[in-house]
């Protein structure tokens, strides 16, 4: 039985967009609506800061991150261990933040250190969680349900990495937005970068959907298949997840006590714990079963 393209495993209508870079061609998949929403005043005092594996935000932090997300995908993927799926794609949206943040003239970033240091504390946090979970630690409701269908859900792949990318977006990367700053000293707002994100986010899709169909799970080669709206439906969802965490990193910010802060945190909480729950319940009973043989079927050396 044919299965459900990615985008109908979800909610119908969590409709977003991304803007197109300074300099790209517009893209028609690519919806250019973030980039029409002004960014809140916030205050300009909180700046970026070092943090482990880059004390001085340049490109040879890029290259570390590079480094160690390849690792961890090369040591999930011959287990067909479905972590390995979003962490594929961390690596090679990594990629393709490194390469334009190399270019003399970005495409589609201006405050390149900001966006550096952005890049390799959310990384930080990713880390942690996948430590802390593999250890039997605590980790945030929306990541455990992620990492619980990972390790013995019927979820699809599609699933697996839209319950990761749900984590690691709507609960993880406000506090990161909130804790780098938002905008300059001079109070010039930063959110241009962070909707450049989404431009190379655009580029990464396919060649994913590609590879996943390829070496983890046939579900993506009907979804390849199928109409584009289900690809720019799965695109614009993810994008209005990320507007939502700048808009949540807002409020992070402009809290003015610890408690309105705890309320805020709270609201991030649920908001991503209702996400997981409706990603996951499309789960198909003996599902896992299916993917894995598949997977290892490609993952045979000679």
């Amino acid at each position: 039985m044919r299965r459900p393209a990615l985008a109908s495993l979800l909610v119908a209508g969590a409709l977003a967009a991304a803007p197109t870079g300074a300099l790209a061609a517009p893209d028609p998949e690519n919806l250019p609506w973030p980039e029409l929403l002004p960014a809140a005043p916030v205050p300009t005092s909180v700046q970026p800061h070092p943090v482990p594996h880059c004390r001085n935000a340049g490109i040879h932090c890029m290259d570390d991150l590079l480094h160690r997300l390849r690792r961890q995908w090369r040591a999930l993927d011959p287990r067909c261990d479905h972590r390995a799926l979003f962490s594929l794609a961390y690596l090679r949206i990594t990629k393709g933040l490194r390469d334009d943040l190399a270019r003399p003239h970005p495409r589609f970033f201006r405050y390149r250190r900001w966006m550096i240091a952005v890049i390799v504390d959310f990384s930080n946090r990713y880390f942690a969680t996948f430590r802390d979970y593999a250890r039997g630690r605590p980790v945030p409701e929306s990541w455990r349900i992620a990492y619980d269908e990972d390790m013995h859900g019927d979820t699809s792949g599609g699933q697996d990495v839209l319950l990761a990318s749900n984590a690691h977006t709507q609960h993880d990367l406000p506090y990161i937005y909130a804790d780098m700053g938002m905008r300059t000293r001079h109070g010039a707002s930063r959110k241009h970068d962070h909707d450049g994100v989404n431009d190379v986010n655009n580029c990464v899709f396919d060649g994913l959907e590609s590879y996943y169909a390829a070496h983890y799970d046939q579900q993506f080669t009907w979804i390849h298949m199928a109409s584009p709206l289900d690809h720019i439906g799965t695109l614009e969802m993810v994008k209005g997840w990320r507007e939502g965490a700048w808009r949540n990193a807002e409020r992070l910010m402009n809290a003015k006590s610890a408690s309105d802060r705890r309320q805020v945190g709270q609201s991030i909480d649920v908001n991503a714990n209702v996400w997981a729950d409706m990603i996951r319940s499309g789960a198909v009973p003996g599902y896992r079963a299916q993917r894995d043989a598949y997977c290892r079927s490609k993952h045979r050396h000679p």
